[in-house]
């Protein structure tokens, strides 16, 4: 009877109220499912895109009969498509930030500076929200519409506004749920809560309601010495762990706001994000990688991996070879360092392991291979680079190729060279023969087949750079369609692969196109390099103290975030130097790539740590080493020799 009761009163007793931050965090996951939703009609947008285009280099070549105005909805829908994807990548924290100080911070402090973080981006989403929706009401005021179909362009950027704003409360829920995880134990949630008003409010005033005068109080009289002072202060918060783009944005709303005033630099914001937004040749970077999300689903890496096998595996130290070769096939597929080290290698090292190779070989080669998916064409590094400085993306693929053999040889070269100085590092034993070559060749075609119309079709003249990703996405996802790889929760799992990825790549940029027009704005790059000229260095150790510079902050930063802070400064004194800007292009990326092998903080060697985890990373550092010392020759190789990257883009 007395259990019976016992159990009675617990069942009938009224479940404990959650916490806020519990309602906060169940909040936040619906916020992810929700989101995805949305990002579900962005990613199927670029698809669909993908396949219009497709019909019209069809009609074009069959008919004579391309499809009226095309590159004007491109523009226009795309810009709503990945505006889809940003509510989902801010639900999915893809906040980049530079944690080179963590080690001398205690993660309490950590911790709160993320959180501080968090704010920041909050309030730069509001900035961008406003000032996107701002420029949409002057669209439709001036009733402004696209040149051939007439289109009115104003809904388009309203939709991109709403889409924006979608990010607000969605940010705001991470917000708040990482205050009260803050805070909690020592504050109560309305104490919490005042605390963030009164953080968002500081960071809003900071970036958007400060006169003109009050900031310049402050600064250096010259523009030059405003640049440096706000080059400072971007260190300075990005040091602080605060996201990246946001740090950029700011930064450049700021900086401009010194310039020329507080209204005038928010109207440039504004614009300049419609601007990224809609750029046709941009639309190859969400193509591409939803390419490679698609090439990765449809098992194509697995199949550039065996035929790597089936020619390497004759030889000594057959599968670190093969590693090579597979990594360079899939990035001729993906454009991607981190999704070819993760790809290839979840193939490549539980082979090697179980074959009996050290795992400094094993590691080494698939975090250096991995680097390739950016060197190969095509790559987001090389779109990236294109667009800061306004050069063709296509020839600049077209002249990654020289380059990218160069890269493939010295690594297969360090491999060869290892096997043989230490043969400890491998077995002695072949499994592979020429018999094996045929039938992995036949299965590998579709990756022959995407690379040869992608990188074929552009130095041939058949396609333009939208075309060609256009082209290579909607080929992929084919192949992954037909070969019954989209089952299940597949297609989703690509969507949100591709989500992420799309929402962290642009929203890094939204705040570097704005830290660029500052930079450009102050003429700083023309004074440099005016400095430089009389100071009578010769070239070539500009360019040497440049490459020196790359190679010691790929130590520290992340290559995508090197980039967008340095390529402004350095790249127009390198042009103004007489330099072919597409040859400095791809030393850059060879640099940068450098760094995500580099240790301590090379990006690569986190992922290889995420995949073995048994691996210590000290064995993952010694492992790596005679691969970075490649890539040092690699671009002294492509230094000495600039026709190297040159010779193919002039046939043209």
């Amino acid at each position: 009877m007395d259990s019976d009761a016992r159990l009675s009163r617990t069942t009938l007793a009224p479940a404990a109220p959650r916490s806020a931050l519990d309602v906060l965090k169940a909040a936040e996951q619906r916020c992810v499912a929700l989101t995805g939703r949305i990002s579900f009609i962005g990613v199927a947008g670029m698809l669909a895109i993908a396949g219009l285009t497709v019909t019209d280099v069809a009609l074009r070549a069959l008919f004579n009969s391309p499809l009226t105005g095309l590159n004007e909805i491109v523009s226009l829908t795309l810009a709503m498509a990945v505006a889809a994807c940003l509510p989902s990548g801010t639900a999915r924290r893809i906040g980049l930030d530079i944690d080179i100080l963590n080690r001398f911070l205690s993660p309490g402090l950590q911790a709160r500076l993320r959180m501080i973080g968090q704010f920041v981006l909050l309030a730069f989403l509001i900035v961008l929200a406003w000032r996107v929706g701002a420029f949409a009401g002057e669209l439709e005021n001036s009733r402004l519409t696209t040149i051939i179909l007439g289109l009115p362009q104003a809904p388009f950027i309203w939709a991109v506004t709403a889409l924006l704003a979608v990010c607000i409360p969605v940010q705001l829920v991470l917000a708040f749920g990482d205050l009260l995880e803050c805070t909690q134990g020592r504050r109560t949630p309305g104490a919490a809560i005042a605390i963030a008003l009164v953080i968002l409010a500081a960071i809003t005033l900071a970036a958007v309601l400060l006169p003109r005068s009050t900031v310049m109080t402050f600064l250096p009289a010259t523009p030059a010495g405003q640049a440096g002072w706000f080059f400072c202060f971007l260190w300075l918060i990005i040091l602080l762990l605060m996201p990246l783009g946001p740090a950029l944005g700011f930064a450049g709303i700021l900086g401009t706001a010194a310039l020329m005033g507080t209204d005038p630099s928010l109207t440039v914001f504004g614009s300049e994000t419609k601007k990224f937004l809609t750029n046709e040749s941009l639309a190859t970077l969400p193509l591409f990688l939803l390419m490679g999300s698609f090439a990765a689903t449809a098992g194509l890496s697995a199949d550039i991996y065996a035929l790597a096998h089936a020619i390497l595996g004759r030889r000594r130290g057959g599968l670190a070879l093969a590693t090579i070769g597979g990594c360079a096939g899939f990035g001729a597929l993906t454009g991607s360092s981190l999704a070819t080290a993760v790809t290839i290698g979840k193939i490549a090292l539980p082979e090697m392991k179980q074959r009996g190779y050290a795992d400094t070989l094993a590691t080494g080669c698939v975090a250096a291979g991995g680097t390739l998916g950016q060197i190969v064409p095509p790559s987001t590094a090389i779109i990236i680079f294109a667009f800061l400085t306004e050069e063709s993306i296509g020839k600049m693929f077209v002249a990654a190729v020289g380059p990218a053999i160069v890269a493939v040889t010295l690594y297969l070269l360090t491999v060869s060279l290892l096997v043989r100085v230490d043969p400890s590092l491998c077995p002695t034993r072949h499994d592979r023969g020429w018999s094996d070559v045929g039938p992995a060749l036949v299965r590998a075609w579709g990756a022959f087949l995407l690379f040869g119309l992608v990188v074929g079709g552009l130095y041939g003249g058949i396609f333009t750079e939208t075309e060609a990703a256009s082209v290579g996405a909607f080929g992929a996802f084919l192949f992954a369609l037909f070969r019954g790889k989209l089952k299940g929760g597949a297609f989703w799992s690509v969507m949100a692969e591709t989500t992420a990825t799309i929402a962290m790549i642009y929203m890094l940029i939204i705040g570097a196109v704005m830290f660029s027009f500052f930079i450009g704005a102050t003429r700083l790059p023309d004074l440099l390099g005016a400095y430089i000229r009389d100071m009578s260095i010769a070239p070539i150790l500009v360019v040497t103290i440049f490459i020196v510079a790359y190679l010691l902050l790929g130590m520290v930063m992340e290559s995508f975030a090197m980039m967008v802070i340095t390529v402004p400064v350095f790249a127009p004194i390198i042009g103004d130097m007489g330099y072919s800007m597409i040859w400095w292009g791809l030393i850059t990326v060879m640099c940068v790539e450098t760094g995500m092998i580099s240790p301590p903080f090379g990006l690569n060697l986190f992922v290889l740590k995420s995949i073995a985890p048994d691996t210590s990373l000290t064995t993952i550092y010694r492992g790596v080493v005679p691969f970075a010392l490649a890539d040092v020759v690699r671009v002294a190789i492509l230094v000495a020799f600039p026709a190297i990257t040159l010779w193919l883009p002039r046939g043209m």
